[in-house]
């Protein structure tokens, strides 16, 4: 125990502080993932967990899906792997099924682009409950929406499928505190730091979303929905748990401002007490998106431009005078940022392309102005995917169409 305790404080992590709004369980290096999920197989039998991946049909067949298979097949407490499988054609779909034949839990792939689904959300259309765009967020909503039509997953968490470094320690420390009969958590959000190959990561958390909260509160003032997302390390991870009655009332937005749109939701439903934040990994990669600084329908640009139209709506602030007010506070606080990056990275041996950075917060402004710009020709507009709580109560017939949809019998030839 001494021994652990030591390599934990030589490694910087006995890290104890719960300084924020929002509870941080961490991750001191003293307890085995054997030892986690001896725990999560007890509770089981009464929480059984479903795991929601959304994924493109180009995600499933890389190297780094394959080795996240190899994990979850050992994972024989989660009872139910949900995966959403956007941009595929029927061979995609059937590839997808053989490959995941591998788990050894029950399987489902609900094929975004079969007919079957389209066929559901014509007639959810029909009656003002279809998805309001495509994107990451309609994925995540056809599966949530498949777990809930079952209704026997009380605890659903969700994560990316292009973690490189994936092991299945992250999904048993995700998992964990909603699972815990006793820790009356209804939510987690994982966190992690983003270093790649000696790089730091997480550009847009980093340089896109820390400074823009920060100015937001310089511009509007002090608002406990700032502080919230403030209080979380990495608003942006795609990592969560959640108990279902919780997801049923989400209503996310379509595109990229998914994940910050899941934290809004839990901030109305929710106290702080009942959320809390794990450390799930201590090095963590993904695919990384381009720039495209030039093209505001692509990369980091169209993902900064959602985020933030998502943060500006959820404060309200649609009535804003204009971007320039916004935008030279944010640029402020980032380029104050980058030289606390800069200086982190430093101390610890990093490197930080100071230039870089500084570039890319100027194509971050630039997609803060635009941000604003469409808050205030569409103010009020309804970006936000209906509730499947909403759905279930007012158009019920959907829930075993979606289940049938999951039947690979149904795909055509």
């Amino acid at each position: 125990m001494g021994w652990c305790l030591r390599l934990a404080t030589l490694l910087g992590v006995a890290d104890f502080s719960q300084t924020g709004g929002v509870p941080t369980l961490h991750d001191l290096l003293h307890r085995s993932v054997s030892d986690l999920e001896r725990d999560l197989r007890t509770w089981a039998v009464k929480r059984p967990t479903a795991l929601i991946i959304p994924c493109l049909a180009s995600e499933i067949s890389s190297d780094t899906f394959h080795t996240m298979l190899g994990e979850m097949a050992s994972a024989d407490w989660l009872t139910r792997v949900v995966v959403g499988l956007d941009q595929a054609d029927d061979i995609d779909f059937r590839n997808a099924r053989r490959l995941l034949e591998v788990l050894p839990q029950r399987v489902d792939v609900v094929w975004n682009d079969s007919e079957a689904v389209v066929r559901i959300e014509e007639g959810l259309a029909r009656r003002g409950l279809a998805p309001r765009s495509r994107g990451k967020g309609r994925n995540v909503w056809y599966c949530l929406g498949a777990v809930l039509a079952g209704g026997t997953e009380p605890v659903i968490a969700m994560h990316d499928a292009d973690i490189v470094d994936y092991d299945r320690e992250l999904l048993a420390r995700l998992v964990y505190p909603v699972a815990h009969p006793g820790f009356g958590y209804c939510f987690a959000k994982g966190y992690y730091h983003r270093v790649t190959d000696g790089r730091f990561g997480g550009r847009v958390t980093r340089l896109l979303v820390a400074p823009l909260l920060r100015a937001l509160r310089a511009e509007a003032g002090e608002h406990s929905y700032l502080r919230f997302l403030e209080a979380f390390r990495y608003p942006l991870a795609g990592e969560t748990a959640m108990e279902s009655w919780l997801a049923a009332g989400l209503r996310l937005p379509g595109h990229w401002g998914m994940d910050i749109g899941i934290l809004s939701d839990v901030y109305a439903q929710c106290e702080p007490s009942a959320l809390c934040q794990v450390s799930v990994a201590n090095a963590y990669d993904h695919k990384h998106q381009d720039l495209s600084a030039h093209d505001a329908t692509a990369g980091l640009r169209r993902m900064s431009i959602d985020v933030s139209t998502t943060i500006i709506r959820r404060l309200g602030l649609e009535s804003l005078d204009g971007a320039s007010g916004l935008c030279d506070a944010y640029l402020v606080e980032a380029r104050d940022l980058i030289r606390h990056y800069a200086n982190d990275a430093e101390i610890n041996g990093y490197f930080v392309d100071r230039a870089a950075e500084e570039a890319t917060v100027e194509v971050f402004a630039r997609s803060v102005a635009d941000a604003v710009e469409v808050c205030r020709a569409r103010p009020g507009e309804d970006e936000l995917n209906p509730s499947w709580r909403m759905v279930l109560e007012h158009a019920p017939e959907v829930a075993p169409m979606l289940l049938k949809a999951l039947d690979p019998l149904t795909v055509p030839g």
